[in-house]
């Protein structure tokens, strides 16, 4: 089976393709990152399955599929879930809400590979659509204390390798995803910032910036910048700034 990977982000590109790796026999015929350029791919190559993000430039996934004469299998990947309804009425196969996991993502694709007609969406998408309803309208059930794992496990080509938490020196969020900054070099987590806060050590690890995180034992000085933030220099000579709104959590550090 060929598939296209159209998303906008480039981090979401490189997970798709990661875990296709998976499933040998889908063969990955090409990247588009604007809904313009995915219209022209997905005539030119007929790809039997596209990735496809809404939110685009140009046109957003709906467009894309609005332009095309004959309609692939599609898996809506995407970070809003407001569109879940919609993505089923244009006969999507699977709904990927990001961040999501490997597990998740081979789901989709086994789903893909079993399907063989563009009919109503069953019984499984069904419920997908009911949890998803349910997120939205179930309030929160109180959380246990959280356990902090010693490490993290991200992909790297068809495996997940094992990121000790002492190692991280940074976090930097790269669209749905994030960045981990370790002192043997770079892995892209499938997690995005947010959900990577949740399961690093709060008084290890601070959120110093929306799209920031650093270990507090990393930050060697800080400098403050004249509005009410300041620039944390970490190990290596790295230097980030600490926005005014999240400085407020950096005080108790200071003597």
């Amino acid at each position: 089976m060929t598939a296209l990977i159209i998303d906008d982000e480039a981090p979401a590109r490189t997970i798709v393709r990661q875990y296709l790796a998976d499933f040998p026999q889908v063969r990955i015929v090409g990247e588009c990152a604007d809904g313009l350029a995915a219209a022209e791919s997905i005539a030119r190559l007929q790809p039997e399955l596209v990735f496809l993000d809404i939110q685009m430039p140009g046109l957003n996934g709906f467009e894309v599929l609005a332009r095309l004469e004959q309609v692939p299998r599609v898996v809506f990947s995407t970070a809003y879930d407001q569109y879940a309804l919609s993505a089923f009425e244009a006969g999507a196969i699977d709904y990927l809400l990001k961040p999501y996991d490997r597990a998740r993502f081979r789901r989709a694709v086994e789903r893909v590979l079993q399907h063989t007609t563009a009919d109503a969406p069953d019984a499984n998408l069904q419920r997908l659509l009911q949890r998803l309803e349910d997120a939205r309208t179930t309030p929160p059930t109180p959380a246990a204390p959280a356990a902090f794992p010693p490490r993290l496990f991200v992909p790297q080509g068809a495996r997940l390798v094992a990121v000790p938490i002492e190692t991280i020196r940074w976090v930097e969020a790269a669209g749905d995803y994030a960045t981990l900054h370790t002192t043997t070099g770079q892995h892209l987590s499938n997690l995005g910032i947010t959900a990577l806060k949740a399961r690093l050590d709060p008084q290890r690890f601070l959120r110093i910036h929306r799209s920031v995180l650093v270990a507090l034992n990393a930050v060697l000085e800080l400098e403050r910048d004249g509005s009410g933030g300041y620039y944390a220099t970490l190990e290596g000579g790295k230097v980030v700034r600490v926005s005014r709104s999240y400085a407020d959590a950096l005080r108790p550090l200071l003597g």
